[in-house]
């Protein structure tokens, strides 16, 4: 059973870790999903189900941000106030990344950032109506 399940939901892709301590074991794979999730611009990483990350696995979550970044992607993660309580590196955390504490606030955020970044680019479009004259 894979313990981080992507998902992709209105353009937007999750990786839901599914582990009450993420560490080195699983740190090659969030690091490979996240790469993997560089066309969606827009990705979620949900940890509300983390008691524990480790720094090996924090540091491949940063790694693959700084490259996505750099390709115009928006990573932001959402964590449970337990997690937020029993931390000793939510600072670092924070300091990196947007944090949410639910799905809805992060998709939310997600999509009001996206139509802000993407507002000068939408271009009004003129519809003209021709006439089609059937032939009989």
């Amino acid at each position: 059973m894979n313990s981080i399940h992507r998902i992709f939901k209105n353009g937007i892709a999750i990786e839901r870790i599914n582990l009450i301590r993420a560490t080195i074991n699983e740190s090659q794979e969030i690091k490979d999903n996240l790469l993997d999730d560089i066309d969606c611009k827009k990705i979620i990483v949900d940890l509300s189900s983390c008691d524990y990350i480790d720094s090996t696995f924090f540091g491949a979550m940063v790694f693959a941000y700084r490259v996505l970044k750099q390709q115009g992607c928006s990573v932001v993660l959402v964590v449970s106030q337990s997690y937020i309580s029993k931390s000793f590196i939510f600072q670092e955390i924070s300091s990196v990344f947007k944090v949410y504490h639910s799905m809805a606030e992060a998709i939310e955020a997600l999509t009001d950032n996206f139509e802000m970044e993407n507002k000068d680019e939408i271009k009004p479009v003129n519809i003209v109506q021709v006439p089609i004259q059937l032939k009989s």
